[in-house]
């Protein structure tokens, strides 16, 4: 069965295939597609509305299964921010970026508001969804994951993406989540939490990919 990974962000796409191991799908991601999709905004209130949206519109526009997540850093000071914005969190002040500069920019907005906060304060959380779509579109399954944690005041570690270097997890003493190996962190991760939730309803769909479920 096709299986399309409806994310442009390089690091998702490489947990997401991780994730899905085992199990007897071709990942495809858009760039395989070989022609151009319409970018899907993420213009929803929720990680649930957005991820949904997301595999819904683009397993349409592919004609295939789709695959979906929208996740970000849910932070206690803050009340829960950046929360849906955590990709775009510093787009206001540094419009235009992408990638690993994008990365920086919000990593330096991360350190700039959390100046001064004690660290009995720095209590934080990743959150993730995933959905899966059928190709005509519909909404089959979806499924949550989190991981608590602290955030640092200093970066650390190579691996990962995102806020990984400044996230220390709970079930990893003394590390960020840019210091786990890959295995470590999907162990840990909640997107590795969100997908081994779905994986049932991915096993059924396996089985029998007209399925509804």
């Amino acid at each position: 069965m096709d299986l399309l990974f409806a994310t442009r962000n390089p690091g998702k796409l490489r947990e997401l295939r991780r994730l899905v191991t085992g199990l007897d799908v071709r990942v495809v991601s858009l760039d395989d597609l070989g022609r151009d999709i319409p970018e899907v905004e993420e213009d929803r209130s929720t990680f649930a509305e957005n991820a949904a949206k997301k595999a819904c519109e683009y397993a349409r526009a592919a004609g295939m299964h789709a695959l979906a997540d929208d996740s970000g850093l849910c932070i206690d000071a803050l009340w829960g921010k950046p929360g849906i914005r955590s990709a775009r969190w510093s787009e206001d002040e540094r419009p235009g970026l992408i990638g690993r500069d994008r990365d920086q920019a919000n990593n330096e907005k991360l350190v700039l508001v959390m100046n001064g906060v004690w660290p009995e304060h720095r209590g934080a959380e990743y959150r993730a969804v995933v959905a899966l779509a059928a190709p005509d579109g519909t909404l089959l399954a979806s499924a949550e994951g989190a991981c608590r944690g602290t955030l640092g005041d200093a970066p650390r570690g190579e691996g990962g993406f995102g806020y990984d270097p400044y996230f220390l997890p709970e079930g990893a003493p003394g590390k960020t989540m840019a210091e786990l190996t890959p295995a470590e962190k999907d162990a840990l991760s909640h997107r590795g939490e969100a997908l081994r939730r779905l994986l049932p309803d991915l096993r059924r769909l396996e089985a029998n990919p007209g399925a509804s479920l």
